[in-house]
């Protein structure tokens, strides 16, 4: 038997978290871990040191011909990241 005033565990956490003002963190955790699927495992065996700085990505890349593919392909990584993640947490992505 319900209650009236019962609410789903998702939506409780959902409004904990945007209280608290954890999703932005949450998301930008999961962006870091989603890297290797996103970049494939080859790539992203050449870059480390990930971080977020005002909603941006900052990826190392040990190697110039890895960062210009990279590069080249930069806009597709950010639409994908924003797809895995559900949200455009990811505003931009900066290669060093």
């Amino acid at each position: 038997m319900r209650r009236k005033n019962t609410q789903r565990l998702a939506e409780v956490l959902d409004e904990v978290l945007k209280n608290q003002q954890l999703q932005g963190k949450l998301n930008e955790t999961a962006a870091i871990r989603l890297w290797p699927e996103v970049v494939g495992k080859a790539l992203a065996e050449h870059t480390d040191n990930l971080y977020f700085k005002h909603s941006v990505l900052h990826v190392h890349v040990k190697s110039a011909i890895i960062r210009n593919e990279l590069m080249l392909i930069r806009p597709q990584l950010l639409k994908r990241l924003n797809e895995k993640i559900g949200s455009q947490a990811v505003k931009n992505i900066m290669l060093h």
